[in-house]
């Protein structure tokens, strides 16, 4: 295995982990060096990372929750219901542990994961997970009709990024969580993941994952062409534009590319000027072929029709094929963190808040990360994760994107929370690019 600089920031597989093998990690003490300030950084509480804080004004746009209701209006406790289903659950691709076939595939099918299974049989409730979820603005239109006209949405929980949950908690349109539901969100929850202005309380949500945007590439398919690795967003731009893929997250397409051009992405200072430029300088690579992609940029690895793509952190790891490879650009990353919701009217919302509470158990917690390869919220599941893995040590480069060392928390910036005017010139910045 091959080191990389520090200025990379992280180590370079030499090819994908035995499948049997990339699943158990041993994790140590070192590797968690550095967390709680990625975690800071991905809730936007820290000013070097680029993410607003609660005072900001400008640019910066942070929505806060709906009022709270009055005296009279608070309901009296009721007793527990039964759970009741199926949960419908709309969830991001290889977000979830997986087993056999399935897991090797990186998609989920009924019966393949454990902790769903797991689910099942402790509160005798069916689980209809769905992959539904390939970029928050198009989920979103498909649940947004619902939620202005007041009528269920067909899901019981979503998993949408800050923004979106945020949005989405400001317009009355998430159920409030009952706290004595999930004693294990409430005592497990990591303290940086918590008090955010839109939900301060976590009165609406709770984390799923956090994770990173940067680049993703096969070693094998650039070697074959005679193509460097790209260690940063230069380099990226600078490859084949119709063997490239940015993302549908306009959020990530748009922050890597205020990187590249050396413009900080933080919401309080960027201008309209900043997107202009970032849309001037990817057009070019649009009339050359350049693709925009979801999670559909794993197909293309697999079929080899992309050879490096803006991605997110632990997609390859987890899902992708031998030789695909992430890397923090130089310039530095994009963090985020995607959070359950549960939309208004959902039909099983205590079932919902058993899933949340089952979700944030250590030993839940560190099964799921010992598939998906992102940050976890949950604390107690690194000592989980060190006895469910003692007998097969995780390599350096899947130990870092659990755990980023303070080299690659130094490259994090937050780009969520935008004003409204700049949000609608990006969103017809992004348009023009993209096409529809």
């Amino acid at each position: 295995m091959s080191a990389r600089t520090e200025e990379d920031g992280m180590t370079d597989p030499t090819q994908r982990l035995n499948p049997d093998l990339s699943r158990r990690r041993f994790l140590q003490g070192t590797a968690f060096a550095g967390v709680a300030a990625f975690l800071a950084a991905c809730t936007g509480g820290s000013n070097d990372s680029g993410g607003p804080s609660a005072a900001a004004s400008g640019n910066a746009n942070i929505p806060t929750p709906p009022p709270a209701p009055s005296a009279s209006e608070a309901a009296a406790p009721t007793p527990k219901p039964s759970p009741s289903g199926p949960l419908h659950w709309a969830q991001w691709p290889a977000y979830i542990d997986l087993a056999g076939k399935a897991g090797e595939a990186g998609k989920y099918a009924p019966g393949s994961s454990p902790t769903i299974e797991q689910f099942k049989k402790k509160y005798s409730v069916d689980v209809d997970y769905v992959e539904k979820i390939e970029d928050n603005k198009v989920f979103y239109a498909t649940i947004q009709p619902q939620l202005q006209s007041g009528a269920s949405t067909g899901w019981d929980m979503i998993t949408v990024t800050d923004w979106l949950a945020a949005k989405i908690i400001s317009k009355g349109w998430a159920e409030k969580i009952d706290q004595g539901n999930v004693p294990n969100c409430t005592g497990n929850l990591r303290d940086a993941l918590k008090n955010q202005t839109w939900d301060p309380g976590n009165d609406y949500h709770y984390p799923w994952q956090s994770g990173m945007t940067g680049i993703g590439y096969n070693k094998k398919v650039l070697a074959s062409a005679g193509k460097a690795e790209p260690k940063s967003l230069t380099d990226l731009y600078a490859l084949p534009a119709n063997r490239v893929s940015f993302l549908t997250e306009s959020r990530d397409t748009f922050g890597l590319g205020l990187l590249k051009l050396g413009i900080d992405p933080n919401p309080q200072t960027v201008t309209a000027d900043n997107l202009q430029a970032v849309h001037d300088d990817i057009k070019p690579l649009v009339a050359q072929g350049l693709i925009f992609a979801d999670n559909s940029y794993l197909k293309n690895f697999a079929a080899k029709k992309t050879w490096a793509a803006m991605v997110w952190s632990g997609d390859l790891a987890s899902s992708g094929t031998e030789g695909d490879t992430f890397v923090v650009p130089t310039e530095g990353a994009m963090i985020w963190t995607d959070n359950m919701v549960i939309p208004k009217g959902a039909t099983n919302k205590y079932t919902a808040e058993l899933m949340m509470n089952f979700c944030y158990d250590p030993k839940i917690a560190a099964q799921i990360e010992n598939y998906v390869y992102y940050i976890c919220p949950v604390n107690g599941a690194k000592e989980e994760l060190e006895a469910l893995n003692k007998d097969a040590p995780l390599d350096q480069y899947h130990l870092e994107l659990l755990f980023p060392p303070d080299a690659v928390v130094a490259k994090q910036k937050n780009f969520q929370f935008l004003s409204p005017d700049l949000e609608t010139q990006m969103d017809e910045l992004f348009l023009d690019l993209t096409g529809g």
